[in-house]
């Protein structure tokens, strides 16, 4: 039957040309019905994630048994240190703190005593008229607010010697602010409520007329753009720092401004922030650029040599100069965004598991060395760390072959394969970090304040927040109350000249002021 088939068509060159034209199509279709299926995939993975994002839980934590880091059976051994003195009785059981929590949390406010007696008069029995003998007391304890403007009066009195005529007169402090009513106390409330707090100008106008100040919107803008103005060298003076350092974070964050040349209202501008190693002084700044192109961390960078700690971001690749750290948190979150989607029945023994598994003991090896000095934890990095991202990069390589491209699971192999090598560059010193952890956490204070305040409207006024939010910042990084630093720097700034300085000592890390301003 085939015989006389073959025979038929090649004795019909139409009827082989159609038969030819059919196969054609038929494999078409079937290319498109894989593509289809891919795309299908893709689609449905994502609409997953938003619905994961939009209604499941924000935490990336997984349930484990256990992580396999120590040798189980070997527990005892591996953990013994026989010269280690035993504990005390005060240790093993724990004493009651002779302090109350609530005398610990108010233990630095002012206390204002009010005692309730009884008048002489009263002091006479209403039964028998005898003269009544105090036995005890109660105390309560309650917290009062004191929420309120003071308009202060400065008075400069001049004097005239009656012989010469000479004149001498003792002047008040420049204000900060050239002609202004604002003294820095009430200039350092306007910026913190609005990058620390994120409550936007026309809330803080409005609660200002509640204690009997009519502050328009327009008015607090200026005072913070001002302000930013006189703030700005010591901005400079803390990139010149971080600047000097040889490991810095990185991230950046979207911004909308209005009004700003050659743009459209609608289109996003870029808040950039770069953070100090945990290793040097404690520095967070902003800068605010119109996009998000490479060269805005190349020219913030300029002069900066040493290790870079990013995402997986690809302008990073044009700063010069630099071994870039990529953050092994984004590589896991590639994981856990299809783990998470997996059904049940499917999570414990899939690929992505065993993704996250190697995720998790490379995690926890880093948790066990942090406490080592830095040489110490170099080499166990590489004698604990570096093999177990090694082999992660080889079962990486193996799987990359056999994943759909286009599923979550694919993407996330591929996105682990391809940056894994600059990850492992975490490695090659004790002072680095495994993930760009501190940048994320840096960026999420402005994306919090920018769902208050949404927009800027012009980018002057991004910059002046740019300014401000990397003074704020970096006081809470280094655990100082930005209010009283504000308010002291301002001062100083207002009422010196810029030769006069000694910028070295008004720094928001240094030992004095973290000391003087150091957060109850």
């Amino acid at each position: 039957m085939n015989k006389t088939i073959q025979e038929l068509i090649k004795n019909n060159p139409d009827l082989a040309d159609y038969i030819s034209t059919i196969k054609n199509e038929n494999i078409a279709i079937k290319k498109e019905i894989v593509n289809l299926e891919k795309q299908n995939e893709s689609l449905r993975f994502t609409l997953s994630k938003m619905n994961k994002s939009v209604f499941g839980t924000k935490s990336e934590k997984t349930k484990q048994k256990e992580v396999e880091h120590i040798e189980d059976f070997n527990e005892a051994e591996a953990n013994k240190n026989l010269n280690a003195v035993e504990p005390t009785i005060e240790k093993v059981i724990k004493v009651r703190k002779t302090k109350t929590f609530r005398e610990e949390q108010f233990k630095n406010l002012e206390v204002e005593k009010t005692v309730y007696d009884l008048t002489e008069g009263e002091k006479v029995c209403d039964f028998c008229g005898s003269k009544m003998v105090e036995i005890g007391s109660t105390t309560r304890e309650t917290i009062k607010v004191l929420r309120k403007a003071i308009k202060v009066m400065e008075k400069s009195i001049t004097y005239k010697c009656p012989h010469c005529g000479a004149f001498k007169k003792n002047m008040p402090k420049n204000l900060p602010i050239t002609n202004g009513i604002a003294d820095s106390s009430l200039l350092a409330q306007v910026i913190v409520d609005k990058t620390a707090n994120g409550l936007p100008l026309y809330r803080q106008s409005q609660d200002y007329k509640s204690i009997g100040l009519s502050l328009s919107r327009q008015t607090l803008s200026n005072w913070m753009m001002k302000s930013a103005d006189l703030l700005e060298i010591i901005y400079k003076h803390m990139k010149k720092i971080l600047i000097s350092s040889d490991i810095i974070h990185a991230d950046e964050t979207t911004v909308q401004v209005l009004r700003e040349t050659g743009k459209k209202a609608s289109q996003k501008s870029y808040m950039w922030v770069y953070v100090s190693s945990v290793m040097y002084k404690q520095i967070c700044l902003y800068e605010y650029q119109s996009s998000r192109h490479g060269t805005n961390a190349q020219q913030f960078l300029s002069g900066f040599k040493g290790y870079l700690n990013v995402d997986g971001y690809k302008g990073y690749n044009q700063v010069e100069n630099v071994t870039l750290v990529q953050c092994t948190s984004h590589l896991r979150r590639k994981f856990n965004d299809v783990y998470v989607l997996l059904p049940k029945e499917q999570q414990e023994n899939s690929n992505t598991a065993t993704a996250m598994s190697y995720c998790n003991r490379i995690y926890s090896l880093d948790n066990t060395s942090k406490e080592l000095s830095v040489a110490v934890r170099h080499e166990f990095k590489q004698e604990k760390i570096k093999p177990l991202m090694q082999e992660f990069d080889q079962w990486l390589k193996e799987k990359e072959k056999t994943c759909a491209d286009a599923s979550g699971y694919g993407k996330a192999i591929k996105y682990a394969s391809f940056h894994l090598p600059k990850v492992m560059n975490y490695l090659e010193d004790g002072r680095l970090e495994i993930d760009n952890n501190r940048a994320e956490r840096a960026v999420k204070p402005f994306v919090i304040g920018r769902k208050n305040w949404l927009f800027s409207n012009t980018p002057e006024g991004a910059e002046s927040s740019a300014i401000l939010y990397s003074i704020v910042q970096t006081c809470l990084l280094n655990q100082i109350n930005p209010y009283s630093y504000l308010t002291e720097v301002l001062d100083i700034l207002a009422n010196k000249n810029v030769n006069e300085l000694n910028l070295d000592s008004i720094m928001p890390f240094t030992e004095e002021i973290i000391k003087k301003h150091k957060m109850s």
